[in-house]
């Protein structure tokens, strides 16, 4: 899959039908020509489907250029994962026996087991890179409460001079007694201390200036000539409180995962969530930053030309979260040529433009909105936040996706103009018409290798998510079948994606007055559920009733009790008769006979059939 460039006589599909390009226009719509026809429509960048070789009669368009791009990945670990990969088909094609297969693939057999786990035929070779996973030597694994009891202490107690292991250990305990935990061990909090950055430790012990003495040097700027060359993404907890959109009261804050092209300053993409950063924010951020966001815009309710801006970033900067190192969102970064490059652990200063975004934007706009917490306690003094709260999980998105359009039009200081004009600068040609990054030549895989995953069963009804029932007559010959993959987009559930057949085949709701919704809308909901108390379906309402279910168990179980003592005295009379009788046709030939029916011995294990009264 490569990246077309938008150019006039290029062949596409718009609004299902060929055409080629005529001309681009500003706020990511492009003229185009109907071949049919020779109709002339101005169409959203995003409703370009697909750019074809061939067209409606099979004939041959015109060539398409695609952007060649430089390796992510070193040519010897490409060369290699295609040798595993060629390896692994023959394999599972029994054209070699695993003794052959290990020889030539010269790796051990827990290696090869591992290929063969991550084979997958539609990625490719693609599958099979290298990508460590699991945790790193030396790393520890504490259960996430007290792990987060340690850092809480660490930032509560190793502060200034009497920064040590002892005062962090009494913050561990006492925190973790309120909690209701095991106190963490010190071999623990000292291990989770040495996880911190040398540098790190030095600045809470000895101060800003100190630090700065001993860690003066700084490595060189970083020379970046065009939009897209390097991109930066990071996540924050957004200084401000949502309301739940039917009480309106308060929910908690959500999250941001925000990408910014460096050379433009423009933010290229983002995530809001109001749950803590996860790969599905990761996944969908990065596609929402290389797609066109026309249809986008227009779902969430404002001007479809507010956010011009998209690309495929040919190097995308992180820090080292675990989220950016999934091995599904390497795989999917590896498949469309997308560099990943991770700054040193505790190395703020490598993510210093994304960093300063982020308090760009909460300093200069999120604080001065009703509910916001500010940055810390000291600045929120007199400052009920909670109270004071308004906006609603949509509202806040609609509001930032403006607010998002003012930042790129505000003059920036290290451009001299702004991001918008900044952008603008590098997509026009030598006439001054305006051009448009490239586009993804198959944006729907695109959008598909990036969307997150469930697995699901098939049921008669169809497939289940997030509470909704989703069909298709194509389920039909699957039901009944487990794991099957589903994918879906956060941004409209109104479709969802179950992989079948070697593809995806679209899913729908089943009731067809089931209005569309945002996955991150769904998730409000249940928030504000939880945190209201809200019952769940099926759930005990009357409390009142748990007598009532306690006495309904015992009756149920002395009934038991009483039928088991019952038919073991029922058996055991029967069988002293049966002896009995036994005993005397021995003795005597004159005793009267009874039949095998009549001293049979009853089947208890047979299911007791129903009464029928004869007529």
């Amino acid at each position: 899959m490569g990246q077309i460039l938008l150019r006039e006589g290029l062949v596409v599909v718009a609004r299902g039908h060929v055409a080629t390009v005529n001309k681009c226009l500003p706020n990511l719509t492009i003229e185009v020509v109907l071949k049919k026809s020779s109709e002339k429509l101005v169409v959203d960048i995003d409703e370009i489907e697909h750019l074809p070789s061939r067209d409606e009669d099979n004939i041959n368009l015109l060539q398409v250029e695609s952007l060649s791009s430089e390796s992510v990945v070193p040519l010897e670990e490409l060369q290699a994962a295609q040798t595993q990969f060629d390896l692994v088909k023959r394999y599972l094609a029994k054209e070699l026996n695993l003794t052959q297969a290990l020889e030539q693939a010269g790796v051990s057999n827990g290696t090869f087991y591992r290929n063969i786990k991550f084979y997958d035929e539609e990625i490719g070779p693609a599958s099979l890179l290298r990508m460590k996973r699991g945790n790193k030597k030396g790393s520890r694994r504490l259960i996430k409460d007290v792990d987060d009891v340690i850092k809480q202490a660490i930032k509560e107690a190793y502060i200034g001079k009497s920064a040590t292991i002892a005062a962090v250990f009494r913050k561990a305990e006492e925190l973790s007694i309120r909690l209701g935990l095991k106190p963490p061990s010190r071999s623990a909090i000292s291990a989770r201390l040495k996880d911190i950055p040398e540098k790190e430790r030095h600045l809470r012990k000895h101060g800003h200036e100190a630090t700065s003495q001993k860690y003066a040097a700084r490595p060189g700027k970083k020379e970046i000539h065009l939009p897209l060359e390097w991109v930066q993404m990071d996540h924050t907890r957004v200084d401000l409180i949502l309301v739940d959109q039917i009480t309106r009261r308060p929910i908690g804050r959500p999250w941001l995962t925000v990408l910014i092209d460096v050379k433009t300053r423009v933010i290229l993409g983002y995530y809001l969530s109001l749950y803590p950063p996860s790969s599905l924010s990761v996944a969908c951020a990065v596609a929402h930053a290389a797609l066109p966001k026309n249809q986008f815009l227009k779902r969430l309710g404002v001007s479809a030309g507010l956010h011009p801006y998209y690309g495929v970033p040919k190097l995308l900067h992180m820090d080292n979260a675990s989220e950016f190192k999934t091995v599904k969102f390497q795989r999917a970064c590896v498949l469309h040529k997308i560099g990943l490059k991770w700054r040193p652990i505790g190395a703020k200063h490598y993510g210093g433009h994304v960093e300063r975004l982020i308090g760009t934007l909460m300093t200069d706009y999120v604080h001065f909105l009703p509910g916001t917490t500010h940055s810390n306690p000291v600045s929120r003094r007199g400052y009920d936040s909670e109270k004071n709260s308004a906006l609603t999980f949509k509202e806040f998105c609609q509001w930032f996706a403006g607010q998002v359009a003012i930042y790129h039009g505000r003059k920036h200081k290290g451009l001299g103009r702004s991001p918008a004009a900044e952008w603008k600068s590098h997509f026009v040609d030598s006439e001054n018409n305006v051009t448009h990054p490239p586009i993804i030549s198959d944006p729907w895989t695109f959008r598909l290798d990036f969307m997150p995953e469930m697995s699901r069963k098939i049921h008669p009804q169809g497939v289940t998510l997030n509470g909704k029932w989703y069909w298709s007559p194509g389920l039909t010959p699957h039901i009944g079948k487990e794991r099957v993959v589903i994918k879906y987009d956060p941004h409209s559930m109104a479709t969802i994606w179950a992989r079948l057949d070697g593809g995806y085949i679209p899913l729908y709701f089943s009731d067809v007055t089931t209005s569309d919704f945002a996955y991150e809308e769904h998730r409000a909901l249940l928030k504000f559920r939880r945190k209201e108390g809200v019952t769940p379906d099926g759930a005990l309402e009357d409390h009142a009733l748990i007598d009532l279910i306690q006495k309904n168990e015992q009756i149920v179980k002395g009934a038991v009790t009483k039928t088991k003592r019952a038919r073991k005295i029922i058996a055991a009379k029967f069988e002293h008769e049966t002896s009995t009788w036994i005993a005397d046709e021995t003795i005597s030939a004159t005793a009267p006979d009874r039949s095998d029916e009549e001293i049979k011995k009853p089947d208890y294990s047979k299911k007791a059939t129903p009464y029928s009264r004869r007529s």
